[in-house]
């Protein structure tokens, strides 16, 4: 019995590693994220500083050159925009995948522990059992010598 605890036990020791490294791609993910949050917020900022120059363009005197630049700049900024967001919904796609197989992780170490902990249970029955006979067929023996007498 005491082996094949040791045994499961090893298989856990493997689970939680398992888990142990989808915790650490779930953490590399939300890093990820964040830093794409980061940028989409900058870009979005630039957008609106762009906007705004544009605006005010149109009450100074600029040249047609200078609008058509300005407003390029603003549309290349909506372009990295668009991709952030791509960026960031296939980040978040990841993200959701990695918290299944986490979930997934999560259960088969819970699963193994209460097993682990069903064999423990069994294998400490047992040993009171055997146990319990011993003190039986002690106490029998001494009951059977008093007789003697």
């Amino acid at each position: 019995m005491h082996e094949r605890i040791a045994r499961f036990n090893r298989i856990l020791k493997i689970r939680e590693d398992s888990r142990r490294n989808e915790q650490a791609i779930l953490a590399a993910e939300r890093s990820e994220e964040r830093a794409v949050l980061d940028h989409l917020t900058q870009l979005e900022g630039e957008k609106a500083q762009a906007i705004s120059d544009f605006s005010t363009a149109g009450t100074q005197a600029v040249s047609a050159t200078d609008l058509w630049f300005q407003r390029q700049f603003i549309d290349a900024i909506s372009t990295d925009i668009s991709r952030g967001q791509d960026s960031l919904a296939e980040v978040r796609t990841r993200i959701a995948g990695t918290e299944a197989r986490l979930v997934e992780r999560h259960k088969d170490v819970r699963i193994m522990e209460t097993y682990i902990d069903h064999l423990k249970e069994a294998d400490m029955q047992e040993q009171l059992g055997i146990e319990q006979n011993e003190l039986d067929d002690v106490a029998t023996m001494q009951f059977s010598r008093k007789g003697d007498y």
